[in-house]
């Protein structure tokens, strides 16, 4: 990776990344590269709130809707992707501006991931042979936990693709997936600008709480239906917030009012999550989204690097 420095637009959900991140790559000769982890999924379109075709048309976006949703996909191969295609944007003399929500994708960019084993599909379709049995995600979670327990506590037994990944490395390497430790974030391999935005609780409430209501009013439901005549219901980004509530809603076990209640909850959470982990970060540029100088003073950080 040759690039002099990436431009990093973090914060929670609903905070205005992916505006900021537009009127940046239009003033600076930048494009940009998505890490949210849902927006990669081709037709995952209004519960990942991406940007529309006509946003994408403005500036060159990458590295949304490159998969379907029954490939198997993971922070490694993303990393991968991301890092050639910042690559292949400075080479033609413009700026990568990566913008997202996804962190841990950020944090595989930017300073690496372990190797580690590779899919084996003899011991997937094992693995899957119990899932689908009675009780087979709860019994997958128990082993999981057995052979590596720091794992089993950190991993809802619920998230079925995590459990099976984690048993899958335990059976190829004999060693748990916990052992093989996150990228360090005190070594970034690529250097970087990151900027993030503030926005007081209240108002990020109120925001996250109008856009869970706008995407059901604007079809995530009918969105979700179609989708899952395209793929299986066991399809990882089905799990993903608020696509996991629209397919309660089709199954008739979630009212559409209680839906939009629980994405909401979920929504807050996570950006609560979010804000945690950048509080955490080194280097972190903090803008304040409601100062009408916010723009400027973006701008003004990108040419101070420069």
């Amino acid at each position: 990776m040759s690039a002099q420095f990436l431009v990093v637009i973090a914060g929670p959900t609903g905070s205005g990344k992916s505006e900021l991140a537009l009127r940046l790559a239009q003033h600076c000769s930048g494009e940009i590269v998505n890490y949210d982890s849902v927006q990669i999924y081709r037709g995952f379109d209004i519960g990942s709130a991406k940007p529309s075709p006509a946003t994408r048309s403005v500036v060159p976006h990458h590295l949304f809707d490159i998969i379907e949703a029954d490939q198997e996909f993971n922070a490694a191969d993303f990393a991968a992707a991301a890092r050639t295609v910042c690559n292949d944007i400075e080479r033609r003399g413009r700026l990568p501006i990566l913008a997202g929500g996804t962190f841990f994708y950020l944090r595989a960019v930017l300073s690496g991931l372990p190797v580690m084993p590779g899919r084996d599909e003899a011991i997937r379709k094992r693995i899957d042979r119990i899932a689908s049995a009675p009780r087979g995600p709860a019994r997958l979670h128990r082993w999981m936990s057995r052979v590596d327990p720091e794992s089993g506590r950190r991993i809802a037994p619920a998230d079925r693709h995590r459990v099976e990944r984690a048993l899958e490395v335990w059976i190829t390497s004999g060693r748990p997936i916990s052992s093989w430790r996150p990228p360090d974030a005190a070594k970034e391999e690529l250097p970087s600008l990151k900027l993030a935005l503030a926005v007081p609780r209240e108002e990020l409430v109120k925001r996250i709480n109008d856009r869970v209501i706008s995407m059901y009013r604007h079809g995530l439901v009918d969105e979700t239906r179609a989708l899952l005549d395209r793929y299986q219901e066991t399809a990882r980004p089905f799990s993903t917030i608020g696509y996991k509530e629209a397919v309660a809603v089709i199954r008739g076990g979630m009212s559409e009012s209680d839906a939009i209640e629980e994405t909401q909850r979920r929504t807050r959470a996570y950006a609560k999550r979010q804000m945690t982990w950048l509080r955490a970060e080194a280097g972190v540029q903090w803008l304040d989204a409601a100062d009408s100088r916010c723009f400027d003073r973006a701008l003004e950080l990108i040419e101070e690097r420069r």
